[in-house]
This record gives structure tokens, sequence and C-alpha cells, in this order.
């Protein structure tokens, strides 16, 4: 949607930045939440007793999230034609190819669901895990530990101490020790993509890797619960796995998309079942109710600013959320030999210190 008229020059660098919206969260699914007046309850992750309504076509968006603008393109052929709104509108395809699958999800379940709607589901659960901000953290923390991990490969101290030297600071073995733990210690200068990066990097994975896995052996199945209102987020894929090891789009065992306030649809690893995994059986009615209070939990707990539901519903009734994570280092191990000491961290997502 755009707030005003957009103007092209057609010469590079010279597109005049509108005021547009887009959606983190697409409209046709956030209209499943809704009422009759066509609004959705949103929560406030941080502060739950702080409900607002907020129509459907501005919920859950934000100004210029997918703007690529023409000047960050490196070769001149590419902006003359660029459109710097081009990511909005692919996604938009994308959005109403999923639409009819997921309608028929919740009309008929499987019945008729054809391979071209098995396509279009996976490519919707993979374009919206990388829709929001969630992802952005995670490629900005993963870049970081990349440049951390060389740089601690490969700088010797012989070299911080030339650099030293040419800062015309004192060198010795301790400002050499401060040196490299400013540089890839836990307050180290950290790696932030261009949005255009985020965008094309989110992309590639979504329509590579992340299609694949969840198209590769995992069973597809939609719990519906009679009493449990369910709900969703501005991050409504949830990538979950048992214990307390760091999920990642590899290692999750289960993929949630709540559809409606009734429906979840649940993607398992064909190899494990939910008894395996210490989920609640949903072959029963309790059974189904406690899982989706506990996908509740997770939905939500991962949401970055906005818990979704349908006005009027309760769903956060009787729900602990998920402790809202950021990324860290996590000590996993030590070795000690005589004055050696050996320590192995991992970085991943951690419950948020507040």
């Amino acid at each position: 949607m755009r707030n005003g008229p957009r103007h092209r020059s057609g010469l590079p660098g010279h597109d005049r930045k509108v005021t547009a919206r887009h959606h983190l969260v697409p409209q046709f699914y956030l209209r499943n939440f809704a009422d009759g007046n066509g609004q959705v309850a949103l929560v406030d992750r941080d502060d739950p007793e702080r409900v607002i309504l907020n129509a459907v076509r501005k919920a859950c968006s934000e100004v210029g999230f997918y703007r690529i603008e023409t000047e960050v393109l490196a070769r001149e052929e590419d902006r003359v034609s660029h459109d710097p709104e081009s990511v909005e509108q692919h996604l938009s395809m994308f959005e109403q190819s999923a639409a009819p699958a997921i309608y028929k999800l919740l009309r008929t379940a499987f019945a008729d669901f054809t391979r071209d709607d098995w396509f279009h589901m996976i490519n919707f659960i993979a374009l919206q895990t990388v829709r929001g901000h969630r992802w952005r953290e995670d490629f900005n923390a993963l870049a970081t530990q990349a440049m951390r991990v060389h740089l601690g490969a490969t700088v010797t101290d012989e070299t911080i101490a030339q650099w030293l030297r040419d800062e015309g600071r004192p060198v010795h073995p301790t400002a050499i020790s401060d040196y490299r733990e400013q540089m890839v210690g836990p307050d180290r200068p950290r790696l932030i993509a261009p949005d255009a990066v985020h965008i094309q990097e989110g992309f590639k994975l979504a329509l590579g890797d992340l299609g694949e896995r969840l198209a590769d052996d995992m069973r597809w199945s939609l719990i519906a619960s009679d009493s449990v209102q369910i709900l969703t987020s501005d991050e409504p894929v949830c990538w979950w796995a048992a214990g307390n090891t760091p999920v990642g789009y590899g290692s999750a065992q289960v993929v949630w998309l709540p559809l409606n306030p009734r429906v979840v649809l649940q993607l398992m690893d064909a190899d494990v079942t939910t008894e395996d995994l210490g989920l609640p059986s949903p072959s029963t009615p309790s059974g189904r109710d406690e899982l989706c209070r506990f996908i509740n939990s997770q939905v939500g707990g991962q949401a970055h600013r906005w818990i979704v539901h349908r006005p009027g519903d309760r769903p956060l009734d009787d729900v602990i959320l998920a402790p809202r994570t950021a990324w860290g280092d996590e000590l996993v191990s030590v070795e000690e030999t005589g004055n050696t000491r050996r320590e192995i961290w991992v970085h991943r997502r951690l419950p948020a210190v507040t």
C-alpha cells in the first residue's frame, strides 16, 4: 500500500522516497484472526496487559521494511529499470498463490490438496520465516560470529603488536591480550548488514535450503482445538526442537504455523513422534488442547513486537510465554589439564536478560 504517488526520474539514485507501509505478515493471513469489522487484537510482547485493536491493513507493518534503494545496486544497468518497491510486489505474488492453499486446509484439510498447493505452502512458510526482524537478528549475529572466529584464527599477537605500535600505544602482553579481547570478546564490534543484504540473503535462503528442509521427509498435519483459542504473532512461523539445545533451521524437529483461532498447521520430522519430543499427544481432545496451549506459548514468545489474536479471544489465559531470546555465548564444556583450561562455547539464542 502506498500513501502517495511515486515519481521515477529514470536516472540512478533519483527515486523519491515515499511513505509505503510493508506488511511483515500478509493481510490475507491476518484476516483469519480478525473480527467482523476487519480488526485484530495486538498484544504488546513485553507488556501483555497492553492490548490495542488495529485494522488488518495496518497491523504488523512498517514503513519501507522491504524497500531496496536504487543507489545500493552495484550495476548501472540494474539501476535504470529498478523499482524500490519490487520486493513487496514479489511477496504479494507469493501470497496470492498461497492463499487458496490455506483456504483449502481450513475448509477440507488435505482432502483436495494438490502438488501446486504443497509447493505454494512450502514457499509461503519459508518466506514468512525470513520476512521479519528475527531473521535479520539471526543474520547479523551469525555474520558477527563468523567475523569473530576468522579474526581469532588469523590475527596473530605479532599483528596486534604492530597495530599497537602504529597507533602509538604501549606494546606488552597485557595490552595485546586486552586488544584481542576487544576484537573477539563479548563486547566485540558487530556487523549490521544493510537492509538490501537482509532481503536478498533471506530470499536466497527461503527459496533454497529452507524450502528443501520443509519439503524433505516431514509429516504435515492439522492440530485443531475446540476449546483453546489460538494466537499468532508478527513472527508466526515457529521452528522448535525438544530440549535445551540450540534450534536452527536444520535442527528443528517441528514447525508450527497457526492458521486461524482454532487450527495450527504442524510439520514434524517423519522419524519422531510427539511422544518422542515430550509434547502432548493430539490424539485426544485434552491432548490437543494442551498442545495448542504450548504452541501459543512458543509462537507468542518469539513475537518481535506484537502477539496477534481475534478480538474478544483470550488465548494468553493459562499460558506462560516462552522467554524472549537474544544472541549470546553459552559455556558448554570445560577441560582442565595442569595449568591449561579449555572452554567450549556455543553462540546461540538464549533467554534475554531483563
